[in-house]
């Protein structure tokens, strides 16, 4: 293969992989002849190339499902993309993490961190696409976590231990299912929360969509208004990482 992935237009679709309706569709903003193929699927073009991108909810069992569902579908490259909170104090709302690897925690034997290599023939054309659109980028390894890390504390403490500089709830998984199937992987996150935020910790806000429970939602800053300036902190960051991800999609898609 050529250090891009610019096959025939015939050739499998990219499938992109987000956990939130509101990041698939600041994708799907980009791309054209846009179709929805199912709950939570959407087909589309990208020059001569085809999108598939799929809105899975949070978390690693949610990934496993679709990647369930999804076994006998052929792909030319697994994307995930979204947001991601900061395990290093030098990183904003709004930088793209260049991952040159993402990590997650090995289920089998001995509990330690498992590596999957991002495809380093596509990184130079995610650099090129946020020089090309202003994105500040930050560049190291992305952690996938089982479990959401709300506090400064537990985000510094699992930045130490994994010596990754973000990190997000699915990634690991679909990287893992690239590898298995030989085909390059790209993680594409912007960081949401910085290291020094602390999140609101909300039981299933999301539904298995990845669409946010409004009832559920307004209950919990009816009972927490304490919350409130962080949540409104998160519904600006949100706006930012959404524009940052249609920008980078909008210039990437076309170089691949």
């Amino acid at each position: 293969m050529s250090n891009s992935l610019r096959l025939t237009a015939a050739s499998a679709p990219i499938g992109v992989f987000t956990a939130l309706a509101w990041e698939s569709a600041a994708i799907r903003a980009q791309l054209r002849h846009v179709k929805r193929e199912g709950r939570g699927v959407w087909c589309a073009r990208a020059g001569q190339r085809t999108i598939k991108v799929f809105t899975c909810g949070v978390g690693l069992s949610r990934a496993r499902e679709i990647l369930t569902e999804v076994a006998a579908t052929p792909f030319a490259a697994i994307i995930s993309a979204g947001c991601a909170g900061a395990l290093s104090p030098h990183l904003t709302t709004g930088q793209l993490v260049l991952a040159s690897a993402v990590y997650m925690w090995s289920k089998t034997g001995k509990r330690r961190l498992v590596c999957f290599p991002t495809d380093s023939r596509l990184l130079p054309q995610v650099r090129l696409a946020a020089v090309q659109t202003a994105i500040p980028v930050a560049e190291g390894g992305l952690f996938t976590s089982e479990t959401a890390l709300c506090s400064p504390a537990e985000k510094i403490r699992h930045g130490k231990t994994t010596a990754a500089i973000a990190v997000d709830m699915e990634s690991g998984i679909y990287a893992a299912f690239a590898q298995a199937r030989g085909l390059p992987f790209l993680a594409l996150r912007v960081i949401l929360d910085p290291i020094e935020l602390t999140l609101p910790t909300v039981m299933d806000l999301t539904t298995p969509a990845g669409n946010v429970r409004p009832l559920r939602a307004a209950a919990y800053i009816a009972t927490h208004l304490h919350c409130l300036p962080v949540l409104l902190s998160l519904q600006r960051a949100r706006t930012v990482v959404a524009q940052t991800l249609s920008r980078l999609c909008a210039t990437l898609f076309p170089l691949l």
